[in-house]
Parts: structure tokens; C-alpha cells; sequence
């Protein structure tokens, strides 16, 4: 009979963990805009709508310093820069350099509620408040923060709104929720920019996907596309009550 290192022993080895990786690779799931039931509206999430409300009130200054530096607050003078910069490169690399730039902010948490909402059918916990760009560059944020001040800088480098949401998963790994940019590209792939630099560009298997956002709609990912109503914003007539 053959030992531990016979030659059949070894081929059973390889093949068990070539079906291992292969099976762990068919559990991972790639973000897919397409996935997510369009539920209306981005003003269904009063609290994200209310940042979107400050954000509008923070422009007219943010593009003041854009076009002149003498006109810039100093929280601003950095991004000034930054959007400068960013104008020559491809957009791959925009999009590197903004991730890079927004995760060397400071990351600080916010105070949680823990609140049944309609995008999910379990208690959620997530931060009381987004921030703005603007409230970001004074104080940092956590994960919510950083992609929302990732969408909105490359909002600035052109990139559609269509493009980009800001996704709210559960991870596995970590046992918590986490925000992440999704950023999806004209052959249909999608980067996933983390708040450690990293940036996915395939399927991840930590991440459940509960909902995304972006500054017109709001998108569930629990509840299957069959199962939704209407996908037409305008016979959405009851406010969600749900904060983040």
C-alpha cells in the first residue's frame, strides 16, 4: 500500500484542494449593479438625503476654490490639488489616486442606532449620520464617510452618477457592516475601493450585500427582483422609514 507522499496519495491531495478552491470560488459573488432592486428615489433614506441637502450647500464654496486658489478654505486647498492632478491621468488611475487620497484621512466612528428598516428584514446597525465632503476634510469619518467622498471627487472628474454607488454589506470576515464605492467600468467590470487602499477588481466572499446608494436612487440587494413591486420611481409613494 501506498505511504503519505505515494504518488496516489499526492494526487488525491491536489485534487482536494483543487475542488476546495473551486468550491470557495463558486460561493464568492461578484457585485453586480444589476442585482440590486431599484426601490426609488435617493430622498427614500432620509439621513442620506439630508447629507445631500448639506452637500449642495457646501458647493458653491468647494467650486469657488476649484476655480480660484485664492478663493480656497483651507480644507479644501488638498482636493484643489488633487482634482488638478488627477485631470491628467486615465481614469483607472483616477480612480487609484482618489481611493489612495481619501484613505489617508483620519478614521474615526461615529455613534450607532440599531433600527429595523424596509431595505431588510433583520436589525441593522449602522452610523446615525453621513458626512459631507466637506465635514469629512474637517473631522474624518468611517467607511460610510469615505465612500461618500469617494463618489463625490470623482463625481468631479466626470464619472457618472449611473457608475458608481455607494454599497452597504455585511462582512462575513469582520461580523460587522461595512460601506464600501463600487465603481463599475464600460465593459462591465467592477472595482470595489476599500478604506485600506485595496482595491477589488474580482469576486470577494466576505461580503454579503444588503443595499447601495447614489445621489438619485436607492437599490435593495436582499430582496430577490421578482419579488419587487415596481421598478418605476414615480409609483413609489409611501417614505421609507429608515436612517443610516
Amino acid at each position: 500500500m501506498g505511504g503519505a507522499d505515494s504518488p496516489p496519495a499526492r494526487s488525491r491531495w491536489v485534487l482536494f484542494v483543487v475542488l476546495l478552491t473551486a468550491c470557495a470560488a463558486g460561493q464568492a459573488k461578484a457585485y453586480q449593479f444589476e442585482d440590486g432592486v431599484f426601490l426609488g428615489a435617493a430622498e427614500l433614506l432620509p439621513d442620506w438625503a439630508d447629507m445631500l441637502s448639506r452637500r449642495a450647500a457646501e458647493l458653491p464654496e468647494f467650486h469657488n476654490c476649484l476655480s480660484s486658489k485664492d478663493l480656497c478654505n483651507r480644507r479644501y486647498l488638498g482636493v484643489r490639488h488633487l482634482l488638478e492632478k488627477a485631470q491628467t491621468l486615465s481614469e483607472a488611475r483616477q480612480i487609484r489616486l482618489i481611493n489612495r487620497y481619501v484613505n489617508k484621512r483620519r478614521y474615526r466612528d461615529d455613534r450607532n442606532a440599531t433600527l429595523t428598516t424596509e431595505l431588510s428584514t433583520q436589525p441593522l446597525t449602522y452610523r446615525s449620520r453621513w458626512s459631507t465632503p466637506g465635514e469629512f476634510f474637517i473631522r474624518g469619518g468611517d467607511c460610510e464617510d469615505f465612500a461618500t467622498t469617494k463618489y463625490f471627487l470623482l463625481r468631479e472628474l466626470g464619472i457618472e452618477s449611473s457608475r458608481m454607488r455607494v454599497v452597504v454589506t455585511w462582512d462575513r470576515r469582520a461580523r460587522g457592516y461595512h460601506a464600501i464605492l463600487a465603481v463599475r467600468f464600460d465593459d462591465g467590470g467592477v472595482w470595489l475601493l476599500e478604506s485600506d487602499n485595496q482595491i477589488l477588481k474580482r469576486r470577494h466572499q466576505d461580503y454579503r450585500y444588503i443595499y447601495a446608494v447614489n445621489e438619485n436612487a436607492v437599490w435593495d440587494h436582499e430582496v430577490p427582483a421578482e419579488a419587487a413591486v415596481s421598478t418605476d420611481a414615480t409609483a413609489i409613494t409611501k417614505p421609507m422609514e429608515a436612517t443610516l
